[in-house]
This record gives C-alpha cells, sequence and structure tokens, in this order.
C-alpha cells in the first residue's frame, strides 16, 4: 500500500480580499493655476494640467481598490498598455497575494522594461491590491506596514519651475506665509536659486532638484558655486539619471548631500546607487519604482545602508496617498512631497490639502480615503 502523501498543485483556497473581477482604468487630468512657467512638456505643448491615472480593482468579495500610475500629459498611451498587456495577467487571481501578483507582473514584462511606463503600470496595481488588503483586513495601510511612528507628516512645498528672480522669491514667500517649512525649487540658474534662498532665510529651509540636466563638469561646477546657499540637499544634478559613477563624483566633493532616485524602478536601482557611493537620500518614487511591495524593500535597504529614505511624490492621487502612509510608518518619519499648484477641482475634496505644512495619516481600512467620483468624471479623458 502506498501511503506517501498525495501533493495537489490547486490554487489555495479564497482569501478574504476575494478574486480580481474587475479591472479598469481612469484618466483624469485637472487644470492648475500657477505662476510658473507651464513644466508638463514630456510629448507635447506645455500645458497646466495635471494627469492622475488611476488604476481601479474590484473583487468578488465586494472589495475595490485604487491605485495611480506616474503620467503626464493625457497619457491614453500608457493607459492602453496597462489596459492590454497588465490587466488580463491579473483577472482571476486572488488579491491577497500581492507579492506573487507583482512577480508575475514583472517577470511576465520584462522584455518590456524594468524602468518607465511598463513599471508604472506595476506599481499601480501594487497600491490597489494594498487598498484591497486594508479593507479586507479592516484596518489603514499604515498598520499593515508596522503601524504608525507619526499621525501626521511634515510636508514640504515642491515648487514649480518659475525661471525669474521675482516669481520664485514671490512663491517662497507665499509657500512660508502658508506654514511650510521646507521648500524645494526646480530652477537651474544661479540667480533664481539664489533669490529664493534669500526670500526664505531663516523661515524655511531649501532643497534644490534640477531634474538631471548637467554633465559631470557642468554638474561639479554648479555645485562649487552653489556651495554658500546653505541647501539641505541637491537632487539629481547628472543627465542621464543613471550615470551613477557621474553622480558619485559630485557627492564627492562633499558639498551638499545628494538625492536621487525618482527615475528608478526598483530595489536594485537603489543598490547599485549605494555601490557606485551615489547618494545621502534615496527617493523612490511609489507610482514609478515598484508600489507600495517595493518602496518598503528600499526603506529597510535603506536603514541598513545608513542612507536617508525619503520618497519622492509628484503625485495627487493614490499614490500621494499611498506615499503618505508609507512615511508615517518609517521610525524616521520622512517628510512628504507636495507639488506647489493650485488645482480647479481636489480630488479628495480638500482631505490632501496641507494644514500649516503637514497632513495626517488617513486611519480608515486600506488607503483610507476615497476620491470623489464626481471630480474623476468631470476631468476624466476619454
Amino acid at each position: 500500500m502506498n501511503l506517501a502523501p498525495t501533493l495537489k498543485l490547486d490554487r489555495p483556497s479564497q482569501s478574504a480580499a476575494g478574486r480580481i473581477v474587475k479591472a479598469e482604468c481612469l484618466l483624469a487630468s485637472v487644470p492648475f493655476q500657477s505662476d510658473a512657467t507651464p513644466v508638463w512638456a514630456f510629448t507635447s505643448a506645455p500645458r497646466n494640467n495635471f494627469d492622475t491615472l488611476f488604476v481601479r480593482l474590484e473583487t468578488d468579495a465586494g472589495l475595490v481598490g485604487w491605485g495611480e500610475a506616474f503620467s503626464r500629459n493625457e497619457d491614453v498611451s500608457l493607459r492602453a498598455l496597462i489596459e492590454t498587456r497588465l490587466f488580463p495577467l491579473i483577472l482571476g487571481e486572488d488579491a491577497a497575494a500581492i507579492s506573487r501578483i507583482k512577480f508575475k507582473l514583472e517577470f511576465g514584462m520584462q522584455n518590456f522594461g524594468r524602468v518607465g511606463p511598463t513599471m508604472y503600470g506595476i506599481s499601480a496595481i501594487d497600491i490597489a491590491l494594498w487598498d484591497i488588503a486594508g479593507k479586507a483586513a479592516g484596518r489603514p495601510l499604515v498598520d499593515l506596514l508596522g503601524g504608525t511612528f507619526a499621525d501626521d507628516v511634515e510636508v514640504y512645498a515642491s515648487l514649480l519651475r518659475y525661471g525669474t528672480q521675482e516669481g520664485v522669491a514671490r512663491a517662497t514667500r507665499r509657500a512660508i506665509d502658508e506654514g511650510y517649512r521646507y521648500i524645494k525649487l526646480h530652477e537651474t540658474t544661479y540667480p533664481e536659486i539664489a533669490a529664493a534662498c534669500e526670500a526664505a532665510g531663516t523661515d524655511a529651509q531649501v532643497m534644490l532638484d534640477v531634474n538631471c540636466p548637467w554633465s559631470v563638469a557642468e554638474a561639479l561646477a554648479m555645485d562649487a558655486r552653489l556651495a554658500g546657499l546653505g541647501l539641505m540637499w541637491l537632487e539629481e544634478p547628472i543627465w542621464p539619471p543613471d550615470n551613477y559613477r557621474g553622480l558619485a563624483r559630485v557627492r564627492q566633493s562633499r558639498r551638499h548631500r545628494i538625492a536621487a532616485g525618482e527615475n528608478a524602478g526598483s530595489l536594485h536601482d537603489f543598490v547599485a546607487m549605494v555601490d557606485a557611493g551615489a547618494i545621502d537620500i534615496a527617493q523612490p518614487d511609489v507610482a514609478k519604482t515598484g508600489g507600495v511591495s517595493e518602496l518598503m524593500k528600499i526603506a529597510a535597504f535603506c536603514e541598513a545602508s545608513a542612507i536617508e529614505f525619503v520618497p519622492h511624490c509628484a503625485l495627487f492621487g493614490p499614490g500621494q496617498v499611498a506615499t503618505l502612509h508609507i512615511c508615517g510608518a518609517q521610525r524616521s518619519v520622512p517628510m512628504l512631497e507636495r507639488l506647489y499648484c493650485d488645482f480647479e477641482a481636489e480630488i479628495y475634496g480638500g482631505a490632501t490639502l496641507p494644514v500649516n505644512g503637514r497632513l495626517p495619516v488617513p486611519r480608515a481600512p486600506g488607503l483610507g480615503i476615497e476620491p470623489d467620483l464626481d471630480i474623476v468624471e468631470r476631468y476624466r479623458v476619454a
């Protein structure tokens, strides 16, 4: 008689989260008001509109999860990629199997890129799955990530690019008057940067993100010229952003702490940055760098590597809310980035507007707040 155990290869029983039965993208593009030069000119003429590309997942347990993919300029091509290449791979899956679904997507889509649009879509799905997990557990996302170290988080005003000394100085003072104590600039020329630092005085600390414009030689020259301004950090001075050896050259001057990582696709990119000696501050973006799952891995790696973890967040939808939860779950609570502009309508009805430069970590299950579907529908891109 054969008494050997029988191995079953069937799928495990369904979790409380249920199986994914519906997946859809909703692309909304909301106008904003700013005195800055329009900056969203990735594939078309500059314009003062900001995309939120939602991923909405629904399970047969009646739970809905919201995610967000990084998007600009009514990016219908990214929406189509997610709908045609990613959604077919997740329908029918148990929504609780977050790690398995993420691996399935990344492994199955590796030939379409480990950085960029494919990873943006995977990031959005991962965020939505964590939203479902929190709702299934009846707990806020921050609790699933280990619990809160802070009930609210410091927010820094991430200014757009003004291009004039008067414009950036005026915006700096306005942000300070609204309660911000940390200001990030996106200027690339010395007079504007110096004007903002002078306007801030001792009322706020100033960081500088130049968005990868310079060669190593140019970056070293600007690094030296900026040294007397007391910047909190210098962000992405080198083109291309994956030139980690060049970034390390600038860091070796020790004039500024170097921040980078919004253009990374995974934990492994940050391992490469640290191995190269390129960064002091890691800045993964939850909607670009693999979602909540990947950012928690990166946070743990940063802690083990004595690197500061400060997520990038040029987002206003579920990605922003997920980043808020991630920040609240860190022992050294990072600041939350918010682009400094005024929207024609708020996706969350004002719930994500900082008060005196701070935002509370939501306490309802999952992400804790739901998008206003009337607003989404009003600004939806066909």
